[in-house]
Parts: structure tokens; C-alpha cells; sequence
């Protein structure tokens, strides 16, 4: 059979399964964030997209660009968000929690080779004549060089910033450039043991506020004096292709940064943001412009003069509600592409449904709304949420990945609008996917511009510390044994990830529930309150999300932490009173029930300590975050934050160093063997050790109560088997007839079928 014939053949039985699959499929909410997660193909005819929550590779002819058709699906690791194609027949794809790289073959529309990257990959991009593949770990700071030949890692260059992400490649070949998805914007926060007394209240009720922190600029000479915050701001790095290390870094560029490109004609960088106002005090000043939505330009030159473009220049934030800013507001803007030319650039508006079609100097020109809420109308729960663009060639089409409603719009130029919609297939449960729409819909603020996850990043945080006390509030729970002022001072935003269970909320413990979080939508964003089904829809949404596997291992000093945190008493200064760690901290979250008196100087909630590990502050000796521990972030280290003498009883310095080791280590939800991958072709198939490794994965998955899935093309076959442990074998999945696959009689047909290749992946538990 040639190779046009099987593939054709793997097409058709994607196709039958494809219903099957979308039935059975395990599904976990991780919000990854996507990233180039689409392009087209040099010649205009094939469009590849990246289907995450199926966990696919979703290959379209472009024969006729306005109805892309679908000729492939092949199923990689888990939560796909990127890929770069290396030539007519192979496409890598990236996957964010299976922490790999899917190789696929598109001739013969299978994954040929897993290849692992470091810890929550971001984004992937080829260079030096596609010899060299550069990955950027977020979690890690670091970005993988591999050998695409060989498929092995050539280097790993460290990146002195917090979440290094997106990346572009020059023109020429020469340069990689890295931008730092949470760069930061130099403030960092000054604890209430150091700051001054906080500003008298407007409201004449209220008793005096307590002592808090303040929120300062690492450019103030005397703040920097006092508390020595020498912080880094590197928002987009320069790596030399050639000598594989940073040649240069560039500053001030934004706060939270999604994507950047090259300009064909000028050749300047061009970088999509948004700017943090946390320097601004109090949630009434902030009401409706928490953050400014921006492209950065400047040339990748030392000492480059930037210029910045507000995507809602002119708009006047003190009009809310403001339907007119509604009509063409811009909110998160995730992507922005040129044509061949330069002279018109696209930006995606992910928060608002729509995409900006500007000239060759940034000037907005006109804007194309996709989905069904255009200009201010309000369609929350069928939010499309666009993430990715692609331009065709011929630049009469333009393709929108829409990653919350997982479709792909096909815009036409010429007429200037959305003319078709291509849905993928989505395990993703009803009530997810219109649950998520009040997290990221902006068109919920006054004017446009915020929503929930202007903060919350992709259901995250964004590594800052905001204070939003209100000097003319009341009281929370006034009439309490303990009334908690409105003046609160600064505190860290908190993840989404991780909540269920949680029955109280914020750091003060003064949210019972979720849908008390209501009032944040008129307060700050200058909205309306939801109605309570829509909240309560809101609410159950957010108890979805979950955190991907913590990368650090268990070492012998983690298993000390640990013993400590279960077992040592008069750990904490509560009067007389003796606690173990673990006495407030009881959930398997990390998270308490109750408050108590916190290192803020005011009550606290226990608060979860997964994902601590996401908010290291140095790397190596270099300080890139100004936010790290404690409710406000003042701590530098968890080792700071044990010794804190205002709050604990003195701990040894080798208990404390134990104690850091366990809360850097604490355990998510997912277990670290999640999203692991073993791919075998027929080569592979006859060496004793790979029996061996499947062995062990299988094993090693059953032991923490999670699902192993075979997947791939045997004999022109599609497989897609799940592992039966008591039987000890594979079942097909969507296939009532008895067709189990034994694990020695698998290799031994593999060996013999050279077009053949199978991955197996663990999966959570369904």
C-alpha cells in the first residue's frame, strides 16, 4: 500500500472513531495556555492546529481557503498548546502537561517519537535551516536546544526571568528571542513592619486601619535602601543561535507578555502585553482600568528606545458602564501576526471576541468580531476566546484559533468578516465550557478592557501583589467578635487552580464560598453582578481547574520537611497554645478551614502550598520576581518566611532548610507520572529494554490509580486502546467486540510493520 493510500485509510478510521473518542475521552481542566498553536503550511495548503483538550493534532487542506476541510487527526500528549513545522512531512508538536514534544509524521499520521522537555514547556520554534529546535520551560526558566536529527538536547540555557514563554526567531536565523511571560513591572512590596502607617480612612465610621504593607517601585532609591530589592526586569532575551547563550536582555517592555514578532519590513520586535496598574492604591481608584492593553516596539538593539501602542487609546476609564468602548475594547491581547509586506499586523483581543487589523505602524485600522457577540453584545457562556492567528498566503483569509470554544473562525479580508467557523471535537463537559466564559469575558467590566483573568492569568496568577482596601468600605463581617477593616493592604494574587474542597476564600478568609467573589465584577471591573446562576455556573467552573504535576522529586530532605510539618509541635506563637504544621494546614490541598492571626498582621486563612514552588523569586543569584512568600509577598524565600520572628517560634536553620524542601515539593492533585509518554516503532520493538520500560510505566500508573491509553497505527490500523490492569492487557475503546491487545503480541506484530508506531500515556484518573 502507498503511502497517499494509508494515509487515507488512517484518516477514515480517525474519523469512525472520532465519536467514540469524544464519549470516552478523560477528561482534566488545566487551562493551559496556548501559544502558536496555529500555522499553515509554506505552500497555503494545509492548516495544522493544535486541539488541547482532545489531545490532537488537527491537520486541514486549504484547497479551498474559505472551507478548510479535515484530513487528519493524530492524537499526541496531553494539553497540546504549540507547534512549529520542520517540513512538508513533520510537524512537533508541544504538549504543556505530558512536558514532551509529539513528533508526528504526517506521511504516515502517526506520532514517529516522544521527546521530553523541561517541566511545563511554553513554546516551540525551529532555527539554523530547522537543524535546531529551541523549547522554553516555564517552571524551569530555561530553554531546551535539541538536535532535531538526532532528536537529543544540545543545551539548556538558563532565562533570568519568571515564566519564560513565547519565543520568535529572526529573520535571518541568528537570534531566538525569549518573552517572559511574567515579567514583572518593577514593584515590589514593602512589609507592614517597615511601612509607614497607612492613609486615614473616608470613611468616618470605620476605626483606624491596620498597620499594612505598601506597594513601592525597585526605582525608588529609598525603598531600594531600605529593602534592598536589586531586582532584574529582563522581559525579552536574546539568545545567539550559534553560541547557544543570552546575548542581551531587554527591560520594561510590559508586565504580563503573550506573544511577539518580528516585522518583515523594519525589522522590529514587536511584543503584545498588558501593564499591571498594582502601583495604584486602593480598588476604587482601579475600578475599570486595572490594566493598559499594549504592543511594545522596539528594535532588538542595546539601549533600544521602545514605543508603546494602547490598543484603547482615548478611551476615558472614569465613564463606566461605557457601551461605546464596548463596541471595540481590547483586552488580553494573545497574538499578532504580519502580512509578507508589513503593512497591516492582526492582534487578537482574547478577552473581547475579536481581532485588530492595524497598519504598518500599529495604528488600528478597523476590527473583525468573531463568534456571535459582536460589537457589545454579551454572550458569556458561548465565549470563542481567540488565541492564535494565521494568514494564508494569498492574505484573502485570515484563521482564528478560538481556544475557549476550541474552533477555528476563517475570517475573509476582503469582506471584512467572519464568513465560517470550523468546530474541533471537545471531551470538554458542557458546564466547563460555559462556566469559563466569566473568567476570561471582558465585556463583564464597564468599558471592555478587564476581566477576572487579567489577573488570573489562564486561570493562574500573574506573580504581583495588588492592594484593594477601600478607605471608604465597611466592615466585613461587622458586628463579629473580629470584624475584618477594608483597608487590607497589599496582598498576592492567588491562583484558580487547586480549589476545590476550599469552603473559605481570599487571604483575610473573608470570601464563605465562591459566589461571594460576586461583588468583584462592579467593584473593580465596573461592571454588573452576575445573576446567581450564572455566578453559581461561574463558581462551579473554577473548582475545575487543576495544577499539573510538581517537578521536583522526593529527596531525603523532603521526607524530613515532612515528618516535621505532621509531626513537630510549637512551631507557631499562638499564646500558650502548641500547633503542628499540618493542625491548620489539614486539607490534602495544603489549605486550612479557618483563619488565624497571619504574617500580614491581620487574620488569615491557611492557604493552600501547591504550586510554591512556581513562585521562586531568585534565579540562581539573580532576583526576578519582586512579589515571593506570605500573603503579601515580602518574603524572599521560604527559608525567610520560616524564620519570621514575629509569627513562629525559632526553628533551626537545617529544620528550616527541611521544611522548604517538602513545601517546594508538596504534591498537586496530579501525580508526577501524568502525561508520561512511551512511543515505539518497529525498530524499538524486538530490544529487551523497552519491554522493559513499558513494564514500568504500567506499573507505575496502576500503582497511583491512573489510566495508561495506546494510541497510534499498527497494520494501517488506528488503535486506541485503554490498559486493563486484572487482565493485563489493552481494550479498545468505542469497540463492543472483544479486541484486547496482549503487550508481548503488540511488539512482536510492531516489529514486523515498518509504517507502524504506537505511544502509550498515562492519563488521570476519569
Amino acid at each position: 500500500m502507498n503511502i497517499r493510500c494509508r494515509l487515507l485509510v488512517v484518516a477514515v478510521a480517525y474519523a469512525l472513531l472520532a465519536n467514540a473518542l469524544k464519549a470516552e475521552s478523560t477528561f482534566a481542566n488545566y487551562e493551559s495556555p496556548q501559544t502558536h498553536s496555529l500555522k499553515i503550511s509554506q505552500d497555503g495548503r494545509r492548516l495544522y492546529a493544535v486541539n488541547t483538550p482532545a489531545n490532537l493534532l488537527m491537520v486541514y487542506s486549504l484547497e479551498q481557503p474559505n472551507s478548510p476541510k479535515l484530513l487528519l487527526e493524530v492524537p499526541v500528549g496531553i494539553e497540546p498548546i504549540s507547534l512549529a513545522i520542520r517540513n512538508a512531512t513533520e510537524v512537533w508538536v508541544l504538549n504543556h502537561i505530558s512536558d514532551s514534544i509529539s513528533v508526528v509524521d504526517l506521511d504516515r499520521g502517526v506520532v514517529s517519537a516522544t521527546i521530553q522537555v523541561g517541566d511545563r514547556p511554553g513554546d516551540i520554534v525551529f532555527a539554523k535551516q530547522q537543524q535546531r529546535a529551541f523549547v522554553s520551560s516555564m517552571t524551569e526558566r530555561c530553554v531546551y536546544v535539541i538536535d532535531t536529527d538526532s532528536q537529543k538536547t544540545v543545551s539548556k540555557i538558563s532565562i533570568a526571568g519568571n515564566n519564560p514563554r513565547s519565543l520568535a526567531v529572526s529573520q535571518d536565523g541568528e537570534k531566538v528571542w525569549v518573552a517572559i511571560h511574567h515579567s514583572g513591572n518593577q514593584t515590589t512590596v514593602v512589609s507592614h513592619h517597615q511601612a509607614p502607617d497607612p492613609p486615614q480612612a473616608t470613611n468616618v465610621d470605620l476605626p483606624v486601619a491596620p498597620k499594612q504593607g505598601v506597594i513601592v517601585s525597585t526605582n525608588d532609591k529609598l525603598w531600594r535602601k531600605q529593602d534592598q530589592a536589586q531586582l532584574a526586569d529582563h522581559d525579552v532575551m536574546e539568545i545567539d543561535t550559534n553560541q547557544l547563550k543570552v546575548r542581551r536582555s531587554f527591560s520594561t517592555v510590559g508586565t504580563i507578555l503573550f506573544n511577539l514578532a518580528q516585522h518583515p519590513q523594519t525589522g522590529d520586535l514587536w511584543v503584545t502585553n498588558t501593564e499591571a496598574r498594582n502601583f495604584v492604591r486602593f480598588e476604587p481608584a482601579l475600578r475599570g482600568h486595572v490594566v493598559d492593553n499594549r504592543i511594545t516596539i522596539f528594535k532588538p538593539e542595546p539601549d533600544a528606545d521602545l514605543v508603546v501602542l494602547d490598543l484603547n487609546e482615548g478611551l476615558d476609564y472614569s465613564i463606566l458602564p461605557n457601551m461605546a468602548a464596548l463596541e471595540t475594547a481590547m483586552a488580553q491581547p494573545t497574538d499578532i501576526i504580519f502580512n509578507q509586506s508589513g503593512s497591516r499586523g492582526f492582534v487578537t483581543s482574547f478577552g473581547t471576541d475579536r481581532v485588530a487589523i492595524l497598519d504598518g505602524a500599529g495604528k488600528i485600522q478597523s476590527y473583525v468580531d468573531v463568534g456571535d457577540s459582536v460589537g457589545a453584545n454579551v454572550n458569556t457562556r458561548f465565549k470563542r476566546g481567540p488565541r492564535a492567528l494565521a494568514l494564508h498566503p494569498q492574505e484573502q483569509n485570515l484563521y482564528v484559533l478560538n481556544r475557549l470554544s476550541n474552533s477555528i473562525s476563517i475570517v475573509n479580508l476582503e469582506q471584512g468578516m467572519q464568513i465560517r467557523e470550523v468546530e474541533m471535537q471537545d471531551p470538554t463537559p458542557e458546564e466547563v465550557r460555559q462556566g469559563r466564559g466569566y473568567l476570561f469575558d471582558a465585556k463583564l467590566s464597564g468599558n471592555g478592557t478587564v476581566s477576572c483573568a487579567s489577573c488570573h492569568i489562564d486561570g493562574d496568577r500573574d506573580g504581583l501583589a495588588w492592594d484593594l482596601g477601600d478607605p471608604g468600605g465597611d466592615l466585613f463581617n461587622d458586628g463579629s467578635a473580629n470584624p475584618l477593616h477594608p483597608m487590607k493592604g497589599p496582598l498576592m494574587t492567588q491562583t484558580l487552580r487547586g480549589l476545590a474542597g476550599d469552603r473559605i476564600f481570599h487571604w483575610r478568609a473573608d470570601r464563605p464560598g465562591l459566589i461571594a467573589f460576586n461583588g468583584t465584577f462592579p467593584n473593580l471591573m465596573g461592571g454588573a453582578l452576575l445573576a446567581d446562576e450564572d455566578m453559581q455556573l461561574f463558581a462551579d467552573y473554577m473548582k475545575s481547574i487543576l495544577f499539573g504535576s510538581n517537578p521536583l522529586v522526593e529527596t531525603a530532605e523532603f521526607k524530613r520537611g515532612e515528618e516535621i510539618f505532621n509531626s513537630r509541635m510549637a512551631i507557631a506563637k499562638e499564646g500558650k497554645n502548641q500547633f503542628r504544621c499540618v493542625d491548620c494546614h489539614k486539607r490534602i490541598s495544603g489549605s486550612g478551614s479557618t483563619g488565624f492571626s497571619g504574617l500580614i498582621g491581620q487574620s488569615t486563612k491557611a492557604a493552600q502550598l501547591r504550586g510554591l514552588n512556581e513562585r521562586l523569586v531568585f534565579q540562581g543569584d539573580i532576583r526576578v520576581n519582586g512579589f515571593g512568600f506570605g500573603a503579601d509577598g515580602s518574603k524572599q524565600t521560604l527559608f525567610e518566611f520560616l524564620g519570621d520572628s514575629h509569627r513562629f517560634e525559632k526553628i533551626s536553620s537545617q529544620d528550616k532548610k527541611s521544611l522548604e524542601a517538602f513545601l517546594l515539593g508538596f504534591p498537586t492533585e496530579t501525580p508526577p507520572i501524568v502525561g508520561k509518554t512511551i512511543t515505539i516503532s518497529s525498530e524499538q520493538a524486538n530490544d529487551a529494554t523497552c519491554l522493559l520500560a513499558i513494564t514500568a510505566l504500567l506499573e507505575d500508573a496502576v500503582a497511583v490509580d491512573c489510566e495508561v491509553k495506546l494510541m497510534g497505527v499498527l497494520n494501517g490500523n488506528v488503535l486506541k486502546h485503554t490498559y486493563i490492569a486484572d487482565a493485563n492487557s489493552f481494550s479498545a475503546i468505542g469497540n463492543t467486540e472483544d479486541s484486547s491487545l496482549n503487550l508481548e503480541e503488540l511488539l512482536e506484530t510492531l516489529s514486523s510493520d515498518d509504517s507502524a508506531s504506537i505511544s502509550l500515556t498515562v492519563y488521570p484518573k476519569p
